[in-house]
């Protein structure tokens, strides 16, 4: 009996986050793509605080670590109102060196720029979030 209530108390810890791979996660993501080439690096946050990186839209992701419930809610406050990333209207270069995207589920809401051509809002986002990232897989 004690080892059944266990089991259900396990899974239901682990159920609560939802799932731990950014590409089938339904919760809020941010997602930083720098340069303009195939095989860019993508830094992603998930509203659970969970990091990744990976290498390229095909590569598999791996995790970084975990950002605190506060700063996590902070950068998602800091996109959605402050940058207005859901109503920014900015033609987004054929190339550009930087894609911030807001995704929830199979909605998304992009803003892209060319070097020094960034709204400051978004750049001051920008250099902030990627501080969350260990600098040996900043590119």
């Amino acid at each position: 009996m004690w080892l059944v209530k266990t089991g259900s108390v396990c899974a239901q810890e682990t159920a609560t986050t939802g799932s731990t791979f950014p590409n089938r996660y339904t919760g809020r993501q941010i997602v930083v793509e720098v340069g303009s080439e195939t095989d860019r690096p993508e830094y992603r946050l998930l509203d659970n605080g969970l990091m990744y990186y990976r290498e390229g839209a095909e590569g598999g992701f791996t995790q970084l670590g975990q950002q605190k419930k506060d700063t996590t809610q902070r950068a998602f406050a800091t996109l959605e109102q402050e940058c207005k990333i859901k109503t920014t209207k900015l033609d987004k270069p054929e190339k550009p060196d930087v894609t911030i995207t807001w995704k929830r589920a199979k909605t998304e809401f992009a803003v892209g720029w060319e070097k020094r051509n960034a709204p400051e809002v978004y750049e001051r986002f920008y250099e902030k979030f990627m501080s969350f990232f260990p600098k040996t897989k900043k590119k």
